[in-house]
C-alpha cells in the first residue's frame, strides 16, 4: 500500500463519482455524444475548499462553489461528483505520480448550479 492509499484510508470521506463515457458520434450533428452511462460509485477522497488565490472564478460563481478532491480513482474531466448533497463537475485532472506509477489524482470541481 502506497503512502497515499494510507493517508486516504484515515483521512478520505465517501463521495458520489458519476463516471461519463462517450458515445458514438451523432448521425445528426456529427458530434462525440457524451452521457452518464455508469451507476455512482461511492469512492474514498480527500476533500479540501479552495482559496480565492488557488482559481480564477467563473462569472456567476463563488469561491465557495469550488473544492479540491484527492483520489485514487481515476477521475476524468466532465465527470460529476457529488459531495455533501451538493453536485460538482470535475474540472481537468491532474495525475500525480511516483516511479511510473500513478499515485493520485486530484482536480478542482466546480458546483453545479441548478
Amino acid at each position: 500500500m502506497g503512502q497515499f492509499a494510507s493517508i486516504l484510508a484515515t483521512e478520505g470521506e465517501n463521495i458520489t463519482w458519476h463516471q461519463r463515457e462517450e458515445h458514438e458520434i451523432s448521425q445528426d450533428t456529427g458530434d462525440m455524444e457524451v452521457g452518464e452511462v455508469f451507476e455512482p460509485t461511492i469512492i474514498k477522497a480527500i476533500v479540501q475548499p479552495i482559496r480565492a488565490d488557488q482559481i480564477i472564478i467563473e462569472a456567476g460563481y463563488s469561491v465557495e462553489d469550488y473544492i479540491r478532491i484527492y483520489t485514487d480513482q481515476a477521475i476524468q474531466q466532465k465527470d460529476k461528483i457529488t459531495w455533501q448533497g451538493n453536485d460538482y463537475e470535475v474540472l481537468p485532472p491532474q495525475t500525480f505520480k511516483f516511479r511510473g506509477a500513478v499515485e493520485y489524482y486530484t482536480a478542482i470541481c466546480r458546483r453545479l448550479i441548478a
